[in-house]
């Protein structure tokens, strides 16, 4: 099987780690496609793009993000012996071990057939979604998983941008509940580590919830990120905490969990005009 292997990168420090763990593969039937400091949903499309066109040279596309390092050098060629026995497998999720969350998530490596499609016309924060029937999809997390880890090095940029992206998927009107429990285990592992990167996820996740940020404030193509980012990177961990109870506080934080998200979806995402269209 030859593969297309993508990466999409917008200034990750874990970029130079993650092609030299692609070139370090043993299964070496497979071509890099770098896509460099695009928008988001720009740099998907042209990704899955590139792929339907040359859907007759390649018969797998292995998404690895530019965050993101393998951890074996054999995933590629266990990946195509999984494809090979299994014929009706379209598209393969494997999970990573996250950096913000400790824990292995199921935002990982995404696989897909060549027979997948996606909806190029959809205003989307979730492009990685293709149209695909339920029988042929699978996460793994338990035979090649953890595959990789993601984020294994954040900057503070990187880290904030995270949050705002995870933020704004975390109101939308699908997928937005496993979005906003893995903020709290972000915020969790933040009380733990008091490591400030995490909880710069986490302010920058509340900002969203503030009505701060916009959809299309989450590019690094958007300078409104790093500016609102200044006022913060001189602050220590300790005040950081303080900003984001702060928010919270002013942001429906006093209501038990799923209130507080129900609220914030309904006021931020569909009265605020920020749900996928």
């Amino acid at each position: 099987m030859r593969i297309l292997v993508g990466t999409l990168f917008s200034g990750e420090y874990e970029y130079e780690e993650c092609r030299e763990a692609i070139k370090q593969q043993t299964y070496h039937d497979y071509d890099h496609l770098l896509i460099e400091n695009l928008p988001e949903l720009e740099a998907h499309n042209k990704l899955y793009q590139t792929f339907i066109e040359k859907r007759d040279h390649y018969e797998l596309l292995i998404k690895v993000d530019a965050d993101t390092v393998l951890i074996s050098d054999q995933l590629f060629g266990k990946i195509v012996e999984k494809f090979r026995n299994e014929p009706t497998l379209e598209i393969l999720n494997i999970g990573v071990q996250d950096f913000f969350t400790d824990e292995m998530i199921a935002a990982g490596i995404q696989v897909y057939r060549n027979t997948v499609r996606w909806d190029f016309n959809k205003d989307t924060l979730f492009p990685d979604i293709p149209i695909m029937e339920k029988d042929s999809y699978q996460y793994d997390k338990t035979d090649l998983a953890p595959a990789a880890i993601h984020c294994k090095n954040p900057s503070m940029e990187q880290s904030f941008h995270y949050g705002v992206h995870r933020g704004l998927k975390s109101i939308q009107k699908k997928y937005s509940t496993t979005h906003w429990a893995m903020l709290q285990k972000v915020w969790e592992n933040f009380l733990r580590t008091d490591d400030k990167r995490i909880g710069l996820a986490v302010l920058g996740a509340e900002l969203v919830y503030a009505g701060k940020f916009h959809r299309e404030d989450q590019n690094y193509t958007n300078p409104k990120m790093d500016i609102v980012l200044k006022k913060y990177l001189s602050m220590n961990s300790r005040e950081i905490t303080r900003e984001i109870q702060k928010l919270r506080f002013l942001h429906w934080g006093w209501l038990p969990g799923n209130w507080r998200r129900s609220m914030i979806r309904y006021l931020r995402g569909r009265l605020g005009g920020l749900w996928d269209r």
